[in-house]
């Protein structure tokens, strides 16, 4: 067993942040960087978008968050990476970049990496464009989106899609993904069908303190990802199971909270777990 097959840990989904969920698929990025697959096209227009307006939170990334969120990744309490968010705003438009950066060492040198550079720009609260380019342990893909004549176009190393108004990446810094039962998946270039699983109410650690946070479970074609946000529709941790079975963990180092904030409420004992069914 060579160590960089023993340690392919990310399955192909990110968006997960990523993002997040995206990695919880197995096969998906095997797949969608096999040079040897037939590529596919399909430009039937799939009647998909963004969620309705009254299940889209307001959210603006930069009153929230400031500039930037990090998370450290772990794996079975390593740490194994880091995911970055940074956001800029120029006039009418928000530039958000997403970027994860994951290195294995065994026995002093690298067995396994992954990288994940995502560019998404928003206009009018919806995304006008996504570029993103991954590079996972040398097998690189690249997969762009784009709004355009009032339909959201995506080419991905599978082929090209067409969706009748733009949806969500699979970046999860805006809790309105979690509403939507399409997502673009950013890592395999396809229209992804979801369902989102309210798990209720659980605290949640981050450098700034402990914190009462929803805990949401992906279901459908992304498994395996659960995904939390505080009261003010933070993103303040994730979970997912790597293709070993071990889970990979995001803890939140900078998410937006106020040093001690977070602390206030540690004392007080969590509401009881309450389960439903996100919305359709």
């Amino acid at each position: 067993m060579t160590p960089p097959s023993a340690l392919r840990l990310f399955p192909a989904a990110l968006a997960l942040s990523l993002c997040g969920a995206a990695l919880a698929q197995p096969s998906a990025l095997d797949g969608a960087m096999d040079a040897s697959a037939p590529a596919t096209m399909s430009l039937e227009v799939q009647n998909v978008g963004p969620p309705p307006e009254d299940q889209m939170p307001a959210i603006d990334p930069l009153a929230l968050y400031g500039d930037e969120i990090v998370f450290d990744v772990y794996r079975k309490n390593s740490k194994v990476g880091q995911h970055r968010v940074d956001f800029k705003r120029d006039g009418d438009t928000l530039t958000v970049n997403s970027r994860l950066n994951i290195a294995v060492d065994v026995l002093f040198f690298n067995a396994y990496s992954f990288d994940y550079d995502s560019t998404e720009i928003w206009r009018d609260g919806k995304v006008a464009a996504v570029n993103v380019n991954v590079d996972d342990n040398g097998k690189a893909a690249k997969i762009t989106a784009r709004l355009e004549d009032g339909l959201f176009k995506i080419d991905g190393p599978r082929g090209s899609y067409i969706a009748a108004d733009w949806v969500f990446p699979t970046n999860h810094w805006h809790r309105g993904q979690a509403n939507s039962r399409t997502i673009f998946n950013t890592l395999n270039g396809r229209l992804t069908q979801v369902v989102v699983v309210d798990r209720g109410i659980e605290r949640v650690q981050t450098a700034q303190g402990s914190v009462d946070a929803d805990k949401l479970e992906y279901t459908g074609q992304l498994k395996d990802t659960e995904v939390w946000y505080d009261a003010d529709n933070r993103w303040v941790k994730m979970r997912f199971k790597a293709r070993d079975g071990s889970f990979i963990e995001y803890r939140c180092r900078q998410c937006g909270l106020a040093p001690g904030a977070a602390d206030a409420v540690a004392g007080d004992d969590p509401p009881a777990p309450q389960t439903a069914v996100g919305p359709s």
